[in-house]
């Protein structure tokens, strides 16, 4: 990944995360982004849409402004437990951030509902660190406004504040700690001599209290634990190939937008990360969409997290019972379903890229193809379990019921376009993925339900799909019926086993795609841009190129895919993670970040580099009969 020179890139910040929400410290030292208490709450660090800084900033760095923006990061092996580092190795100066552990029964006394936590070593020579600790609620529309709690403690918004828009912050330190003379930022300069520490807590939510109140025992203790903790996890990934570095930090960047209370998967830890910089391709990805979820626990899945993916379904059953289908595009963490879009035009954006919008206006569009992702989803679960619970079935069949019902509807479909609902190709397949995998539950689990006609639909589709999807003009698959525009979504057809690879009309689309939609070897979404609603350019879909590698990889043409796989690792961020998309031209990263979507694509591709060493076989590369 080539970083930006405007400016820290996108790819130039780390996750951190706790179960509940996470971070991005920068390599300036700035935490720049933070949600609290949630994933999808307001921002009260929102540095990285606003230039100017009026975001806020957490920002810890050595007192040289120059070398503040050369850190270079890395993480603990096998944990979200960042380090920022300056200076020669074993004689600079290192940041160690962490959010306390709230995943898979961690529990973290001490640190109020949350916390940053924040700890500072010089090594082999003395240093001088400045600290800034600005936040602003609500998306940078508030300012702090920072009080004496006692016991080294300070408090902003109150002790007994509920007004979620300006929540309860605490800060405490190893040092004095100075409110700024508007009283909205605390301030210190830190003095280490070599060998000495230091250590910054911001918390949220009810009083940060240790034993003896915050002392380096605590903080200390608490990075040791969830460093384990993230280690405990990350040791039981079942892949031994080639790839573990990134397919184990993949899997954790995952795990780490997991909202942990629901098993909800957020689709990326930002919104309004420019899909080109200075465009207004700018989304809040901060909800949880079935799609990009189902698709993201496929990819643990394959790893031997079967728990996470069983969570999901469950998550999703509740919402089947609590709204009926049709599914809402996303939701909230909890379930909830008000995503209302808006603009904040008192932040500049990303390197000036605005709008910056919160919401989601994609909530209130029909998306047809999330029934065959949630019912694939299950189906994987089911086999891997060697069965369904009753309940989570009748969840599931209602889905299907609604998809056999409205599949020749026209939607919005993957993409979620805002210039009309057409006839999407993807979201016919996806329908048909939706009777097929329920058809062959329903027969090798013996489950109530109607599968004549589930099968009936299911053949229907296929010949629908087959005689409008397909055009002998572009010789290629194409995006809606009866067109000539290609889109990069129906590399998946393979891939679900709805066409073999080895099928003459998918190579030709295959041969297509290359041929019109890549730049760099970087695969593009779609070829009509300017008639999608929006507007305005775009990066590399990095999930595309993932698909292309996936398809390489089944038709046996192994060395192609293989290099492909692994010039799409060289444009991951130096920690090995991955946005949306990726300039063509420039390498840089772009759109939010890290991006669900992409991390499970990236699991899947390295898992069928292992599988498919010399293509998938024949009788294998096809959908086998019903009930099989």
């Amino acid at each position: 990944m080539r970083v930006a020179t405007d400016g820290l890139g996108i790819g130039d910040y780390g996750l951190i995360a706790d179960g509940l929400t996470c971070a991005l410290p920068g390599r300036d030292g700035n935490v720049a982004w933070l949600c609290v208490p949630r994933f999808d709450s307001p921002a009260v660090l929102a540095g990285l849409l606003d230039d100017a800084g009026g975001g806020g900033e957490c920002r810890w760095a050595p007192e040289d402004g120059a070398a503040a923006g050369e850190g270079r990061q890395h993480y603990i092996k096998e944990t979200n437990v960042l380090v920022t580092a300056w200076g020669e190795h074993g004689h600079g100066i290192e940041i160690t951030d962490w959010m306390p552990a709230r995943f898979d029964g961690a529990d973290s006394p001490g640190f109020g509902d949350g916390a940053i936590c924040r700890w500072a070593e010089a090594a082999g020579a003395a240093a001088t660190l400045k600290l800034c600790c600005r936040p602003r609620p609500e998306y940078g529309a508030n300012a702090a406004q920072w009080e004496p709690a006692g016991a080294g403690m300070w408090c902003s918004g109150g002790a007994a504040n509920s007004n979620p828009s300006n929540p309860t912050l605490w800060a405490a330190a190893a040092f004095a700690l100075q409110p700024s003379a508007d009283g909205a930022a605390l301030e210190a300069t830190v003095h280490l001599a070599a060998g000495e520490s230091a250590w910054f807590v911001l918390a949220w939510g009810t009083r940060p209290e240790g034993r003896d109140g915050l002392d380096a025992t605590c903080v200390r203790t608490s990075l040791d634990a969830t460093a384990k903790r993230w280690q405990d996890w990350a040791v039981k990934a079942q892949y031994d190939g080639p790839y573990r570095d990134a397919v184990v930090r993949s899997a954790l960047a995952l795990k780490a937008l997991i909202y942990a209370p629901t098993g909800a998967l957020v689709a990326a830890a930002t919104t309004s990360l420019p899909e080109a910089i200075g465009g207004p391709r700018n989304w809040d990805y901060r909800y949880c969409w079935p799609r990009d979820a189902t698709f993201a626990l496929y990819g643990l899945s394959l790893l031997g997290y079967h728990d996470e993916a069983g969570r999901f379904l469950e998550f999703i059953a509740h919402l089947c019972d609590v709204h009926p289908p049709p599914l809402q595009v996303c939701y909230r963490v909890d379930g909830s379903t008000d995503i209302a879009e808006s603009e904040l035009p008192h932040l500049s954006g990303f390197r000036g890229s605005r709008p910056v919008r919160i919401g989601n206006g994609a909530g209130t569009q029909r998306q047809l193809d999330i029934y065959g992702e949630v019912l694939d989803a299950a189906y994987t679960y089911a086999k891997w379990r060697q069965g369904i619970d009753l309940g989570l079935w009748q969840s599931m069949a209602r889905l299907v019921d609604y998809a056999a019902a409205h599949w020749r509807d026209a939607d919005e479909s993957i993409w979620e376009v805002r210039g009309g609902r057409q006839q999407f190709l993807y979201s016919k397949v996806m329908c048909w993925v939706a009777m097929d995998r329920a058809v062959k539950m329903a027969t090798r689990y013996k489950l109530p339900g109607p599968v004549a006609h589930w099968k009936a639909v299911r053949d229907e589709m296929r010949t629908e799909i087959f005689a409008r999807g397909y055009s002998h003009t572009l010789h290629a698959f194409t995006q809606t019926y009866d067109n000539t525009v290609l889109d990069s979504s129906l590399l998946l057809l393979p891939l679900l086993r709805f066409i073999s690879p080895y099928d003459p009309r998918m190579q030709a689309t295959i041969r297509r795609i290359k041929e019109r939609l890549a730049h760099n070897s970087l695969i593009a979404r779609y070829e009509n841009t300017d008639a999608d609603g929006v507007g305005g350019p775009e990066g590399a879909f990095s999930i595309c190129t993932f698909w292309m590698v996936d398809c390489l990889t089944l038709l046996g043409k192994t060395d192609e895919s293989r290099a492909l796989f692994e010039r799409m690792l060289h444009h991951a961020s130096p920690l090995g993670l991955f946005s949306e998309e990726v300039d063509g031209a420039s390498g840089e990263l772009l759109g939010n970040y890290p991006q669900a979507f992409t991390h499970m694509a990236l699991l899947n591709s390295a898992h069928n580099l292992e599988l498919y060493p010399g293509g998938v076989p024949v009788q294998q590369a096809v959908q086998a009969p019903a009930g099989a």
